[in-house]
């Protein structure tokens, strides 16, 4: 994917000094929020309205954010990941939809590129924090995943799913 140079300058902004600025609960954030939301809309592929992201949020142009979503702080978005609406992004979640190849036994895994999959995070999820999302998933409508949790499979629609790798614990 090629950028256009407006949204190099607006990613270059934002991880030379968007994302370091305060918190938006402190005091002394002063529009923090709002220029995280500018710097973001200007380079990502699609942001809704009513987004917030925390400080220290690792983002990569290539990704898509519905409306009313909060990413919290330290978290890290990465590759081809579509968020939907009405979403909550606890502290340092990790949505990655890259992973190394190793199919070759003889050549080392670090000279064998990547695969990029997707992820999907659809409408009402909340996501934990500490939540690891791998590369091919879909969690779908309405679900929770727990803190700490490494989510390799679809979690379906109302599921509350829990540990490593993430199962079912209940339906809402």
């Amino acid at each position: 994917m090629s950028l256009s140079i407006k949204r190099k300058f607006f990613y270059l902004l934002y991880n030379v000094c968007g994302k370091y600025l305060p918190r938006t609960y402190m005091p002394y954030s002063l529009g923090s929020q709002h220029i995280r939301y500018f710097l973001v809309k200007n380079f990502i592929n699609k942001c809704g309205k009513n987004v917030k992201i925390q400080t220290n949020v690792i983002l990569s142009p290539a990704i898509e954010i519905g409306d009313n979503v909060d990413i919290n702080e330290n978290t890290r978005i990465r590759a081809n990941v579509t968020i939907g609406n009405d979403v909550l992004v606890a502290p340092g979640v990790t949505l990655v939809a890259t992973n190394h190849s190793f199919e070759s036994i003889e050549q080392p895994i670090r000279e064998q590129g990547e695969v990029t999959g997707k992820i999907v995070i659809e409408d009402d999820v909340w996501l934990g924090t500490n939540v690891i999302v791998l590369p091919n998933v879909i969690v779908k409508r309405g679900a929770i995943v727990g803190a700490g949790s490494v989510v390799t499979k679809d979690v379906d629609n109302f599921s509350i799913v829990a540990g490593n790798p993430a199962k079912l614990i209940r339906k809402r």
